[in-house]
């Protein structure tokens, strides 16, 4: 098998515990700071407004602005947030700990962010529906497209040949990429869930929210280093190269 679990979860954590994962980390974990923030603040104004006003002391990182700024915050921090993934892909992707890759900030970026957004839901469609009609076809489809992401962002392809060029990447091995994404999702959970709790019985309620954005973050950034990991040995075994850019800097496929 192509794919090797234990060198993926190891090779991932060492690219996250890196400098560049560390500054990647650093910049996620502000934004997650300033998302609570924005979503305590219309939270709170809501509660507010109904008469609810004590709710708001159960909440911190709050801030006095109205309901629509916080909304245009949120939604300028989404598009941070797509940003920022892209810069983490193809840094986790190239195995850059030292300093980012080039291009990494600034190669084709709207494109790449327009083909994850509307290859993201539709990837996100793929796997509701086969998890209505049965959870199996769900699961399937989720582990067999999980590279498009990978695709988009690293070898600039549209979101439709990325689905593609996953589902074939993917032959082979999709066992053990299921295994691995449960490793990965299980383990995110279980810490998620055991940090959440001792956050909640260790320390006064304005801060139990503490630990938890603490920690979405760094398991965000360590799924997307094992995926980067798995698409660069399923790669190699694959023996394809990859599809560069083109000399002027654009892709060589677009939406």
């Amino acid at each position: 098998m192509a794919l090797q679990i234990g060198s993926a979860l190891e090779e991932a954590g060492y690219r996250l515990f890196s400098r560049t994962g560390a500054i990647l980390f650093g910049a996620f974990l502000a934004l997650m700071i300033s998302f609570q923030a924005l979503f305590n603040t219309i939270i709170a104004t809501t509660f507010t407004r109904l008469g609810y006003g004590d709710v708001t002391a159960a909440l911190p990182f709050t801030f006095d602005i109205p309901l629509n700024v916080a909304g245009a915050g949120i939604a300028i921090g989404s598009v941070v947030s797509l940003y920022l993934t892209i810069v983490s892909f193809r840094t986790f992707a190239g195995d850059a700990r030292d300093s980012f890759p080039a291009g990494a900030f600034t190669r084709n970026v709207p494109l790449a962010m327009v083909n994850v957004l509307v290859g993201g839901i539709v990837y996100s469609l793929l796997v509701f529906i086969g998890s209505v009609l049965f959870l199996i076809p769900g699961i399937f489809a989720y582990v067999v497209f999980i590279f498009m992401m990978p695709y988009v962002i690293v070898d600039d392809r549209n979101f439709v040949a990325a689905l593609k060029e996953s589902y074939r990447l993917t032959e082979g091995d999709r066992v053990g990429m299921f295994v691995l994404l449960f490793i990965v999702v299980a383990v995110g959970a279980l810490l998620g869930g055991v940090v959440g709790l001792v956050g909640s019985l260790a320390l006064p309620q304005p801060a139990a929210q503490l630990p938890t954005i603490v920690i979405q973050p760094l398991v965000s950034l360590y799924s997307t280093a094992v995926i980067a990991v798995a698409f660069e040995q399923l790669r190699e075994s694959d023996g394809t190269p990859p599809s560069a850019p083109s000399e002027d800097g654009t892709p060589t496929t677009t939406v």
